[in-house]
């Protein structure tokens, strides 16, 4: 299982080294030059980026489609998430269908032609949840890849029983949007035991640096809901290094690799 570690734009230099698996927000892509600049570099020398929809950013609602695909052309990625709506997986199955029949969805697939659809997986409750994974799972529909939000823990007691539930049907690679901090890192080690999962992505490793925190102290970090949107003065770098390197090697790894399975 790959790690995906989100930064603020000061410290995604810093941050680069430790993983070319990535996930950039579109919002971010759209409002800050800089932090743009640096994703189109990362795409162009080869690294693995999921363009997210920004919806955990945006009060658990997608940012427009077509911000979606103008991010996505600015930096191209190798994955983009389409809309999702948190625990409903109705009106994000019905937003789905509606992408996938956009011309701005052709457009994008005329421009980036090798580009993979990710869809998330939504659910009021766990029946509802794994119907909405088991449409989502069909071959036919378009979609390469799955997200699987850490608010699944709601419904199933930890992410890790979800994948359980899925795991002898699953014919698509996984991603694992989100850590929270109440959720012991033992769990990673449960997570990166699915094959069909592919990575996760957090920027816990980062806000306990800037907090003056290590890896040990997860479980304390303050909430700090405005910390992608603010600019940082300074942080610790030997902290942020090793909080980075010891959240990889929980993973099992930050690095793409060629042979891995499915997708690439």
């Amino acid at each position: 299982m790959r790690a995906a570690l989100i930064s603020p734009t000061e410290f995604l230099d810093d941050v680069q080294p430790f993983s070319n698996y990535h996930l950039a927000l579109t919002h971010r892509i759209i409002f800050d030059s800089r932090y743009r600049d640096f994703y189109a570099k990362r795409s162009k020398a080869g690294d693995f980026i999921i363009l997210d929809n920004s919806a955990a950013e945006k009060k658990g609602r997608s940012v427009p489609l077509k911000d979606v695909v103008l991010a996505a052309v600015l930096i191209k990625p190798t994955v983009v998430v389409l809309p999702d709506y948190l625990f409903d997986s109705d009106r994000t199955l019905d937003e789905l269908e509606n992408a996938l029949r956009s011309p701005q969805l052709r457009f994008l697939l005329r421009v980036l032609p090798d580009v993979k659809l990710c869809a998330v997986v939504q659910g009021v409750d766990q029946a509802d949840w794994l119907e909405c994974a088991s449409i989502l799972n069909d071959s036919r529909n378009g979609i390469g890849v799955l997200g699987i939000p850490m608010l699944t823990t709601q419904l199933f007691g930890s992410r890790s029983e979800a994948l359980k539930k899925i795991g002898k049907g699953i014919k698509k690679p996984c991603h694992l949007f989100g850590f929270w901090k109440g959720t012991p890192l033992s769990e990673i080690e449960k997570e990166r035991e699915f094959e069909f999962v592919m990575g996760v992505d957090t920027s816990k490793p980062v806000r306990l640096a800037v907090q003056g925190r290590g890896l040990d102290q997860w479980t304390s970090l303050e909430k700090d809901r405005g910390f992608m949107e603010r600019r940082h003065s300074s942080v610790d770098l030997n902290l942020l290094r090793q909080n980075c390197q010891d959240f990889v090697d929980l993973c099992g790894g930050g690095k793409h690799e060629p042979n891995m399975p499915a997708l690439w």
